[in-house]
């Protein structure tokens, strides 16, 4: 039963590890707006929410592309990637959580953050 506690704990910090480490390299890559929400509380289907604006469909696709193939040498691969070859929204599902990455445009139409505004924000920052 230890054992187990431990090891969620430990999946868990990896987890989080992994989407502030996307979040680093989306900010590198010059993003505009990098937000990590938590979606423990409110979705049964994912644990986290990297929600990434750029300039540009090129830009976005080249966050995506770093950030996967940061993921991918870490043995983390996305289940279903869509909107990739417009780069206007790419959605990259890696089940424990999922990246957005928006043009600055298609971000503030859909605007997911006033959506999901009551999850908690995750600091990747510090």
């Amino acid at each position: 039963m230890i054992t187990q506690i431990v090891n969620k704990k430990t999946k868990e910090k990896n987890i989080l590890e992994s989407v502030i480490s996307a979040a680093r390299i989306a900010d590198e890559r010059k993003a505009e707006s990098i937000k990590v929400l938590d979606m423990r509380k409110r979705l049964i289907i994912t644990d986290y929410f990297l929600i990434i604006s750029a300039r540009n469909p090129r830009l976005s696709r080249r966050i995506y592309e770093d950030i996967d193939s940061s993921l991918k040498k870490k043995g983390i691969k996305a289940i279903t990637v869509s909107g990739a070859n417009e780069g206007n929204w790419i959605l990259a599902d890696y089940d424990d959580f999922v990246i957005h990455i928006f043009t600055t445009e298609f971000a503030e139409y859909y605007d997911l953050e006033r959506l999901w505004m009551d999850s908690d924000t995750i600091d990747w920052q510090s």
